[in-house]
């Protein structure tokens, strides 16, 4: 960086130590270190402002990339389920809900496709209320 040797920086420390002395030179080491702390926390903060500020000007844009607005969200909140309304149940009770009507349309379409796999042209029988004729409406009893 400065591009100083190990004699240039031996002979600035021999210095430093004659000039500042032995008894304040803890003094000022440490006085540098809270000043290079103080400048990377300043300069991390710059950097994390304008990540934040690059994002905002994403969403605001509506480019829909890996750091779209869910991303902003809490946890908890972006894996809520799609028909969650709130108040109405907890997250958990609504996942089962969700569970179980997956649950149940997986069971449907199985049902369905063993059905359809299962009967063969010859074989299909018609149900029992259309064999007997047309389905008669109920009459009205006064």
């Amino acid at each position: 960086m400065f591009d100083l040797s190990w004699v240039e920086l031996l002979f600035c420390g021999a210095l430093a130590l004659i000039v500042i002395g032995p008894k304040d030179m803890p003094q000022l080491f440490r006085a540098g270190g809270r000043l290079m702390a103080k400048a990377r926390r300043t300069y991390s903060d710059v950097i994390g402002s304008m990540h934040q500020l690059e994002r905002e000007v994403d969403i605001a844009s509506g480019k829909n990339g890996k750091d779209d607005w869910r991303n902003l969200m809490p946890e908890e909140i972006r894996n809520l389920p799609a028909d969650f309304q709130p108040g109405s149940m907890t997250a958990q009770q609504h996942q089962q809900r969700r569970a179980a009507l997956d649950q149940a349309r997986s069971d449907a379409e199985a049902k369905l496709l063993k059905d359809t796999t299962d009967s063969s042209p010859e074989t299909v029988e018609e149900p029992a209320s259309t064999a007997s004729g047309p389905i008669q409406p109920p009459s009205a009893k006064g």
